[in-house]
């Protein structure tokens, strides 16, 4: 149990009233990053169940709900998880906390600059996928080592750990037993929205068109953007088509120069309102990531009937069945994979999302959360 003082718990019978989203995400309209989607998901939900919601955000923040409240922890947004973390080691919140029933945070270094400096509240962290592996990819073994060093500080401090996947539920269960009983696998989700707009959402793919396929996302070098990009090169019948990237990154300029003479177009970052238009116009959204936790483009791709080709992990594998998508457990079945499902859209398949994945069913799981965390520290 964490031995910071926590504040006087709200009453059990009606749960939290007040709820803090603490993110170094980029929250900017159109900014790629399941994080993003998430956060202001949640908050949106939060807000209609009559929750008053803070976001202490990386810069701004558009699209939250009109009654949310928003703290900068940095005026601007900064790409660097490192300088988020400095600002936030700095950060005088000025009565920011005061009242916030539960702080929801979405990664557990974060709490390493809040925790013995202020009285917080009961702390909830949301796991987007190992964020240990990212860091090694990027930034190496060391850097790494020494995020798992704080990090396992920190799960000690949190009063529920939430996985957006399963596989990483199980890693993290096994990887800290001590606190194996405050881990669950709580799934991502969309907005209702996407589900009750989906059946006027018509087909925009013509029966011979050349192939459209998209790429949504942050691109980074774990998205292996370069796989999908090599896979148009090496197929004849995906060469003569084009490849959409929504998205930006720090992988962009190496992946524009491997983009030189095929049909590639950077769109940079696209709207969430143009997004369903995006995924109507594409024969399918491929993600040839390293490791993925439950990405949430792939719920608004199924929403809208748009096919998903996707590497393997257990959450994926899973959602992918039934004629949703294709799985591609080797890369050199990628190009042979993308084929098949360009020609299964030109067949007029059309996929679906179950309704289980909308946060008007994930929601209450969190808040369920809430409520339990808030009954464990009153006892």
């Amino acid at each position: 149990m964490c031995t910071d003082p926590w504040r006087d718990p709200v009453s059990l019978d009606r749960g939290p009233t007040h709820v803090g989203l603490l993110t170094g995400a980029d929250l900017r309209q159109g900014a790629p990053g399941g994080t993003r989607a998430y956060v202001l998901g949640l908050a949106h939900f939060l807000t209609k169940e009559g929750i008053d919601v803070e976001i202490l955000s990386n810069g701004p923040v558009d699209e939250a709900p009109s009654s949310c409240r928003v703290v900068p922890i940095c005026e601007d947004h900064t790409p660097l998880t490192r300088r988020f973390q400095d600002a936030l080691r700095r950060w005088d919140p000025a009565g920011a906390l005061d009242g916030i029933d539960i702080l929801h945070i979405q990664r557990p270094d974060d709490l390493r600059y809040l925790a013995g400096r202020f009285n917080l509240p009961p702390v909830v962290c949301t796991l987007h996928g190992n964020p240990a592996k990212g860091i090694l990819r990027r930034r190496g073994r060391l850097v790494a080592y020494a995020y798992r060093f704080v990090e396992a500080r920190m799960m000690r401090r949190i009063q529920a750990i939430l996985a957006v996947d399963r596989q990483t539920t199980a890693d993290y269960r096994r990887r800290y037993p001590s606190v194996a009983d405050r881990i669950e696998w709580v799934p991502n989700a969309i907005g209702d929205e996407w589900i009750t707009g989906s059946e006027a959402f018509g087909l925009e793919v013509p029966h011979d068109s050349p192939p459209t396929l998209l790429f949504v996302g942050r691109l980074s070098v774990e998205k292996r953007v370069d796989r999908i990009i090599e896979a148009m090169s090496v197929s004849s019948v995906l060469a003569r088509g084009r490849l959409l990237l929504a998205g930006t990154g720090p992988d962009e300029g190496r992946l524009r120069r491997l983009a030189d003479g095929l049909h590639v177009e950077f769109l940079a970052n696209v709207s969430r309102k143009d997004l369903p238009s995006l995924y109507r116009r594409a024969d399918a959204l491929v993600l040839a990531s390293e490791y993925e936790g439950f990405p949430a483009v792939v719920l608004e791709a199924l929403a809208t009937g748009c096919s998903v080709v996707a590497t393997a992990n257990p959450d994926i594998e899973t959602l992918l069945r039934d004629g949703r998508g294709i799985v591609v457990y080797d890369p050199a079945e990628l190009p042979s994979a993308l084929e098949e499902a360009v020609a299964q859209r030109h067949r007029g398949a059309r996929a679906s999302l179950p309704k289980e994945f909308t946060w008007s069913n994930v929601g209450p799981r969190v808040l369920s959360v809430y409520r339990r965390v808030l009954q464990e520290v009153a006892s």
